[in-house]
């Protein structure tokens, strides 16, 4: 569709983890904060308020370096379940200004204009009214940023341009213009491979990939996904594909009190009887089992695979 229409409205949490740590413990408002999967310096942060990422300390920074980069960090072990329940909560909240189509992660949620609400001004109204849904209905610290675009891929882009708290709208004659200040990584989608890929090809730049031809970009990807790229990168609203999950994976931090062999053994069978269960679920089989373990203390890791035949 080549009109001036506002389809799609994309909602991303900022600092999710953090932002619900600081909403439950009003000590930690304002403060860096860090949450862990296990309260030892030896892990990684799997999220970082605003506040910690000041002082450079990024999502999977070790602990022991992010208490030196901050020393008045604030480290909580992490609480999955009270993260799933404060997004169900968001979810709620944005449902009573609009209804959310899809759920893509704990902190993504995507939305579509339909009607009125596909003008510029009226979609930047909805948008408002979510951010005081949020606000007033789960919590003051749940700050999300929002992009409204022609299509769901540009919506989620525009969501990661103003963080934390923004709303950046990308209307049809701001495209590509609009999207050349950003790299090429900033796009999602654009992984390592993928970029060494275009890289190879003498595209550098967000610019240059919007300005290669459809042959062209079909090329580079070897697939119809560059074809699609090159779409999107335009506007165009197309239906999204179907996905099918190809890996199904667990994996754990050990608390320090179970750092031994037989501890890690029992997480090691407990994690092996839940991706079987998953894959039961699922209706799947699997031609391989993968086995990897990772020491904080080591630099070497350990991995075996098993070839399976479905019986």
């Amino acid at each position: 569709m080549r009109d001036g229409k506002l389809d799609w409205l994309f909602i991303d949490m900022n600092a999710y983890f953090a932002s619900v740590e600081q909403q439950v413990e009003p000590e930690l408002r304002g403060r860096p904060t860090a949450v862990a999967a296990v309260m030892t310096d030896s892990t990684c942060c799997i999220a970082v308020s605003y506040e910690a990422k000041k002082y450079g300390i990024k999502t999977g920074t070790r602990v022991s370096a992010a208490r030196k980069l901050c020393p008045g960090l604030q480290v909580v072990e992490s609480r999955p379940a009270l993260y799933v329940q404060y997004h169900r909560e968001i979810v709620e909240a944005v449902n009573t200004v609009l209804p959310v189509e899809t759920v893509h992660s704990i902190d993504e949620m995507s939305c579509r204009l339909t009607g009125r609400h596909c003008e510029h001004n009226n979609a930047v109204e909805l948008a408002e009214k979510i951010k005081q849904a949020i606000k007033h209905r789960v919590g003051e610290c749940l700050r999300c940023s929002i992009g409204i675009a022609p299509n769901r891929f540009l919506s989620k882009i525009a969501s990661n341009i103003n963080k934390p708290d923004g709303l950046t709208v990308i209307n049809r004659d701001e495209i590509p213009q609009k999207l050349y200040s950003l790299s090429l990584s900033d796009l999602p989608g654009i992984g390592n491979g993928i970029l060494a890929r275009l890289n190879y090809h003498g595209v550098k730049t967000v610019e240059q990939l919007c300005s290669l031809t459809k042959p062209h970009i079909s090329g580079i990807w070897k697939s119809v996904i560059g074809k699609r790229w090159w779409h999107l990168l335009r506007g165009d609203d197309i239906a999204e594909l179907p996905t099918q999950r190809r890996t199904v994976s667990h994996s754990h931090v050990l608390h320090p009190d179970m750092r031994t062999d037989l501890g890690m053994r029992a997480v090691f069978i407990k994690l092996i009887h839940k991706a079987g269960a998953r894959l039961r679920r699922l209706d799947y089989f699997a031609g391989r089992i993968t086995f990897h373990i990772s020491y904080f203390d080591r630099e070497k890791s350990w991995e075996n695979s098993i070839i399976t035949r479905r019986c």
